[in-house]
């Protein structure tokens, strides 16, 4: 498959097959299983076989290439399972998106998310999206919460808890549909 799609048509494609194969209800994504099966199918000589936590102060997460693959590292000292849930699908962004211009994976930490640099921004800025869109398709999104509610942090707090994302990622995910 060398198609270059952009990560919003990733997530869609990923949540196309996760409708046809679990229902429309399959919240939260266990990412980790979905970027193993995913990756093997699409790319079986260039899979991720591994995604990991370990204690790694000032880290957040990264994409490395191992020898038998491609492996997921975060940092599982982050106290929220919504954040870690998120940097998986961050990193599993970076495998699909980026994997071919970084050959030797990315690392991401806290300070990364305010540097300024635009291609690094870019590329930052296309894993984040695809990581909302993969973990929060907006089909399902409107499903849950219509247009015309008025919405309050309790129903943006049940969003996090149907993704497993932050509150932070939920509202931000609301304030993009809205």
């Amino acid at each position: 498959m060398t198609d270059k799609l952009t990560p919003s048509k990733w997530a869609f494609k990923i949540t196309h097959i996760l409708n046809a194969v679990l229902g429309e209800n399959h919240f939260p994504i266990n990412v980790a299983d979905v970027a193993k099966e995913i990756s093997s199918q699409l790319y079986p000589q260039d899979p991720i076989v591994l995604i990991q936590g370990d204690s790694l102060p000032g880290f957040e997460g990264g994409l490395f290439r191992g020898e038998k693959g491609w492996g997921i590292l975060y940092n599982k000292d982050i106290r929220s399972t919504g954040r870690i849930n998120y940097t998986q699908a961050h990193e599993f962004g970076h495998y699909l998106l980026h994997r071919e211009q970084f050959p030797e994976g990315l690392s991401c930490n806290e300070q990364d998310f305010i540097r300024w640099e635009s291609d690094y921004r870019q590329i930052e800025f296309q894993a984040n999206q695809f990581a909302a869109n993969l973990l929060m398709p907006l089909d399902d999104y409107r499903r849950q919460i219509a247009p015309a509610l008025k919405v309050d942090l309790d129903m943006i707090g049940g969003m996090a808890d149907r993704y497993e994302v932050s509150l932070m990622a939920a509202l931000l995910r609301w304030i993009n549909y809205t």
